[in-house]
């Protein structure tokens, strides 16, 4: 998404394109190769050096981010929370219905009551 805006009223009376990141990214990625100063790089490319001075403090400080694989638990699975007598447990849905009751019986038992 690209724009492009008339400078004029600026004293330049030219038209500019306003970067997108990855625009920046390449200009900079140009400069850092080239070796020429920033008014020279920027006179060259047609920009000014405080657009390039805002882009590179820009980008340096969002940094280039960098994705790592993460393993997680296998979250396909349904679970089912049974609160008694203040307990809290957290069973899989799949687990055998007859432990599942035997597991709230005894619970219930043990905070003073059927359940």
């Amino acid at each position: 998404m690209s724009r492009v805006e008339s400078t004029k009223g600026r004293g330049v009376g030219r038209r500019w394109h306003r970067w997108t990141e990855s625009e920046a990214r390449e200009a900079l990625e140009e400069f850092a190769a080239g070796g020429e100063s920033a008014a020279v790089f920027a006179r060259r490319r047609g920009i000014s050096t405080q657009r390039l001075g805002y882009w590179r403090r820009r980008l340096s400080r969002s940094g280039m981010t960098e994705f790592v694989a993460v393993a997680l638990p296998d979250v396909s699975r349904a679970f089912l929370e049974i609160a008694v007598g203040g307990v809290v447990v957290r069973v899989r849905e799949d687990l055998d219905v007859g432990h599942v009751a035997g597991l709230v019986e005894a619970i219930g038992r043990r905070w003073g009551g059927p359940c």
